[in-house]
């Protein structure tokens, strides 16, 4: 049992400061979930705020609830429940002390990243490399939770703030001394990652994407921004190739560091050569030159690999061993991740990838055209209940880099399939959609595009990745595209 007095000074009904005694073995921040034994924490929301559910949250027995000071005078007037009502000027930091009080500290070095695309992967290699260097490092986002070696699933890609500040102290517990988590612009739009000390955030490439949510792409790179403006920053990446860079960095916090291929990066990467099984470069720092083999095939994995480098690089004196240590990297699940039968069989290359926007598809396919000499196939779908203006962009990217395309579905959820189908087509010539293979059923697809591939093609299956599931009509089943993939391979090795 804990009690409040032992974390600040709060505003009683009376609307003055005093100490609150008040002893509660949880605290919540969703109305539905509290009792009497709850302290309940009423945060700000996006259709709706937690003092809304004030009235339930007193039909449930809770005795306190916590308010940002700002809108606790006017409830405290107007309440008429036995409900107490407590102002604190920062409800975020609260909840941060109650977790670092009844549970444990967090980790020593938090690293958030974010960005339309790479945040996955270069949270994934980040994780690796301070393994590598001897810290015990794991992640939060769409892979999963936890250390490496035992992810459990995610429900989101950046959980509510108090899952958050719950699951650092757990790992802290568990002896996890780095974190890097995913800040999503949903999530820091939401201010999930409020009250989270973070030390080092990253920034990969802002591209079309969640203008459903967000509306503009101004409205999406600014909510983006927030992760760069947190006074806990102690240092700050940036990618120089994007045109949002300096957007991102304006006012940032903490040390700024870039990589790129500009001469006045801080990280420049040069000489790319690709071969089948990743890639070399050169990699130029300030404390010196360093040649690099990379086992991930695209170029975008260069960047990555080099983002993950920089967020770790203020933390070890030896950085030849920090960046020999980019040679061990292993690919991120359903990042370019090619499915395979035994070593040498006869089949075409295939890649699964979880590329679900136009710019994430014009990357994997140009990454796989630098790598083989082959034909190029390209299977994908879009999402429904997503930004439809994104669709007919997708299929431009994948007729302009691809040589056949099979178009299907990929989470359709509440959407007709056939209707999304047709919004990737707008737009198309006739005598384009020549190229264009239709099929509706996923699983069909991807076997027909690999039971048509030559020897020497590469089949890229686009969208889903490393997901397990496929949600048509609001309904998920399993679903994963490397199990399809592989299927699909063994029934072409066999007709060979």
């Amino acid at each position: 049992m804990f009690w409040l007095e032992q974390f600040e000074r709060y505003i009683d009904h009376t609307g003055e400061r005093v100490d609150v005694n008040y002893p509660f073995i949880q605290v919540k921040t969703d109305s539905r979930k509290v009792s009497s034994e709850t302290l309940f924490v009423a945060l700000p929301g996006v259709s709706s705020n937690g003092w809304d559910y004030l009235s339930l949250v007193a039909e449930k027995g809770c005795r306190y609830a916590v308010v940002p000071t700002y809108v606790a005078k006017g409830l405290i007037a107007s309440n008429s429940t036995d409900l107490n009502i407590i102002g604190s000027d920062d409800v975020y930091a609260l909840l941060s002390s109650i977790v670092k009080k009844t549970i444990g500290s967090f980790p020593s070095h938090l690293i958030g990243v974010t960005g339309t695309n790479g945040k996955s992967s270069v949270s994934y290699y980040i994780a690796q490399l301070a393994d590598a260097m001897g810290l015990s490092g794991a992640i939060i986002g769409t892979f999963g939770v936890g250390k490496l070696n035992n992810l459990e699933s995610a429900k989101q890609t950046t959980p509510d703030v108090l899952t958050m500040l719950k699951t650092l102290a757990q790992f802290n517990q568990d002896g996890v001394d780095l974190v890097a988590f995913e800040a999503s612009s949903h999530a820091l739009d939401q201010d999930r990652v409020a009250g989270i000390e973070i030390d080092t955030a990253v920034f990969t490439n802002l591209t079309q994407d969640h203008l459903d949510y967000h509306g503009t792409m101004e409205s999406y790179a600014t909510a983006k921004r927030k992760l760069f403006r947190l006074d806990t920053l102690k240092h700050a990446v940036f990618c120089s190739k994007s045109d949002y860079c300096n957007f991102m960095a304006e006012d940032s916090k903490g040390d700024k560091s870039y990589y790129g291929e500009r001469p006045s990066d801080d990280f420049v990467i040069r000489d790319v050569t690709y071969h089948s099984l990743g890639c070399s470069f050169l990699l130029l720092t300030k404390s010196g030159h360093y040649s690099v083999e990379l086992p991930l095939m695209g170029e975008f994995n260069v960047d990555n690999a080099v983002a993950a480098l920089a967020s770790l690089w203020p933390l070890f004196d030896d950085k030849v061993a920090l960046i020999s240590s980019l040679t061990s990297l292993k690919g991120a699940p359903g990042r370019m991740e090619r499915v395979t039968l035994s070593e040498g069989a006869n089949v075409p290359v295939v890649l699964v990838d979880y590329a679900h926007t136009p710019d994430a598809l014009s990357v994997a396919l140009k990454a796989l055209a630098v790598h083989s000499k082959g034909p190029i196939t390209c299977v994908f779908g879009c999402g429904g209940d997503r930004d439809k203006g994104k669709r007919p962009e997708m299929m431009r990217a994948a007729l302009d880099l691809a040589d056949k395309v099979v178009l299907t579905t990929d989470n359709p959820r509440s959407e007709i399939p056939s209707e999304i189908m047709q919004d990737a087509l707008s737009g198309v010539a006739e005598c384009e959609r020549q190229r264009v293979i239709l099929d509706e059923d996923r699983r069909s697809a991807i076997e027909f595009a690999i039971a048509t591939a030559s020897i020497n093609e590469i089949v890229l299956v686009a969208g889903k990745g490393h997901e397990t599931y496929q949600e048509i009509g609001g309904v998920k089943s399993h679903f994963d595209d490397r199990e399809e993939a592989l299927n699909a391979l063994k029934k072409y090795a066999q007709r060979t």
